[in-house]
């Protein structure tokens, strides 16, 4: 196998004065079409989080391009845009639909057009589930532990506003391309997100089991389970 090679990448956004820091994982130097996976992390996670850098190398090591970044007021980019990550998470959610604008923009030749890929956990299944699910330039979607509506997030007290923009249940709608879009993932034990949200995605896109992944233990951070999730994964984004 060829190795791994990661490169870090400056996302520039519209009329900001920062940018978003990235890295790109692939197997070769070789420009040529593939497709490309987004890795989104979770609530203060980043690029270099152990859990999201697991599944950067080994999707990319499967063959896909694979980008991750780390949000506004996380990881690197923190340096520039501050920690503040409540005042900026409707943006942190929204500029999914910008970062893929900048990777068409500025790595045409490597992204297979109409295979664009998101998998993610937590917040990031959250950015999945809500702006990603509304990305038309987004083939697939893959989930896991999300949360279905941030009005049951007691930790922080979302104002209304916010919780609309980044809540899955304001987006969510049945469609026929569902079943074969979205693939969910979820723990019996998970104790940050409950499982009954799981429930409540499945029913609200009326998906069936075959697009579900449940564990009975394992928790927010898929303990034990990691390898079985990334051959689904792949089997999914395969069909």
């Amino acid at each position: 196998m060829e190795n791994l090679i990661e490169n870090e990448v400056d996302i520039t956004l519209p009329n900001e004065d920062f940018t978003l820091k990235g890295s790109f994982y692939k197997i070769s130097q070789k420009k040529y079409p593939k497709p490309l996976l987004i890795n989104l992390p979770g609530l203060l996670e980043h690029r270099e989080s152990k859990f999201v850098k697991y599944f950067s190398h080994k999707f990319a090591e499967k063959g896909y391009y694979v980008i991750s970044y780390d949000y506004r007021a996380h990881g690197e980019t923190a340096k520039e845009t501050g920690r503040n990550w409540l005042k900026q998470i409707p943006k942190i959610f929204s500029d999914i639909h910008l970062v893929i604008d900048w990777i068409y923009e500025n790595h045409p030749e490597e992204v297979l057009k109409n295979e664009i890929f998101l998998f993610g956990r937590s917040l990031g299944g959250a950015i999945i589930l809500t702006h990603g699910f509304q990305e038309k330039r987004v083939k697939k979607l893959i989930a896991l532990c999300t949360r279905y509506d941030y009005h049951s997030f007691r930790k922080v007290p979302f104002p209304e506003k916010v919780i609309k923009k980044i809540s899955p249940i304001y987006f969510l709608k049945k469609d026929e391309e569902n079943r074969e879009r979205i693939l969910l993932a979820h723990c019996k034990d998970d104790k940050q997100i409950p499982f009954e949200n799981l429930n409540s995605i499945k029913a609200r896109l009326e998906l069936p089991s075959e697009n579900v992944l449940i564990f009975e233990e394992g928790g927010h951070s898929f303990k034990n389970h990691k390898d079985e999730i990334l051959l689904k994964s792949i089997e999914f984004l395969k069909s």
